[in-house]
């Protein structure tokens, strides 16, 4: 175009009558003007140029994907501003996660976000195999070594407190099994305690008696029947008392020849008037573990109450001094 207005603009050279002349053509400003809006619209009419492409706009190379994976990516924290780095982070993504590709549903766990979730703590405690409730806690299976079940109060403390716990029925199970087999091992030591113990009293006890030994033995025999006390009430104060000591009460218990018909002195609330009501009594006593405990640990009015009542059940008097 702008080479057409130049040619417009230039005079026609002069022909060969007129070349002698002096040229003194002017352009005026109008005919440069006019000249102007001609080239313009003769470039306008001339046919566009077909082979040139520009360039379409540009647009996010994320736009046309599915809502779906825009939304997800975004969730992940891709950077979708540069599709390499996009491409990066969802291909370690896979990686990872071909880890776990082909395990059974079942197989995996989903641990719930809140730790104060109850409900889906239950099913994951469930999962690794605790009971919905107590009951699905079975211990029939838990035996003492001798074969005998469990005592019922500890099957139901055990079952409290496992599913408290959330312990797995096996798990529950295997600790109840463990805990009997402790306590019958405690029972074994303390059983092997009391017999070296008795071993030991019976040897010093035979040694102080000497040669009287087994009279004052059958003497102490005698007045464990006049108080018409058990082997297991002897075993039982034995424990607590210790063998010499018992035998010592029982051989003044057997070497008494009279009985008093009235022991001065209340006794747990009531004045002790009878060989019945004062066996009566000592039975009680004897049955009671705290009574037991405060006599082998030499309480006065403990010791003075037993002392007491086996006076009166058999009749003994004091030897004078």
């Amino acid at each position: 175009m702008l080479a057409a207005i130049k040619a417009m603009l230039t005079p026609s050279r002069p022909t060969q009558e007129t070349a002698t002349m002096t040229d003194t053509t002017v352009i005026s400003p109008a005919q440069t003007q006019a000249a102007i809006v001609q080239a313009t619209a003769a470039a306008a009419a001339k046919p566009a140029d077909i082979t040139r492409v520009d360039a379409p706009p540009t647009v996010p190379w994320h736009t046309t994907l599915d809502n779906e994976i825009k939304t997800y990516a975004l969730k992940k924290g891709y950077d979708l501003s540069d599709p390499f780095k996009a491409f990066a982070a969802a291909a370690k993504g896979h990686i990872e996660a071909e880890k776990y590709i082909g395990v059974p549903p079942q197989q995996l766990l989903k641990l719930p976000a809140d730790v104060n979730d109850e409900a889906g703590w239950k099913a994951v405690y469930q999962r690794f195999g605790a009971p919905v409730d107590e009951k699905g806690y079975d211990f029939s299976q838990v035996k003492f070594s001798d074969g005998s079940d469990l005592d019922a109060n500890f099957s139901e403390f055990m079952r409290k407190k496992a599913f408290e716990l959330h312990l797995p029925t096996t798990s529950a199970s295997a600790l109840s099994q463990a805990f009997v087999g402790f306590m019958e091992e405690s029972d074994k030591r303390e059983s092997e305690q009391i017999t070296q113990k008795l071993t030991e009293e019976k040897a010093q006890l035979q040694k102080d008696w000497g040669n009287n030994y087994e009279y004052n033995r059958q003497t102490a025999v005698q007045g464990a029947n006049k108080l018409k006390v058990t082997a297991e009430d002897v075993a039982a104060l034995e424990k607590v008392v210790g063998y010499s000591r018992v035998m010592e009460i029982f051989r003044k218990v057997g070497a008494g020849t009279t009985e008093d018909a009235y022991i001065a002195g209340k006794q747990g609330g009531e004045f002790m008037t009878t060989q019945q009501t004062a066996q009566t009594r000592l039975n009680e006593l004897v049955a009671n573990p705290q009574w037991a405990q405060r006599l082998s640990q030499n309480e006065p009015e403990a010791r003075r109450e037993f002392e007491q009542l086996t006076r009166l059940i058999s009749g003994y008097v004091e030897e004078a001094a």
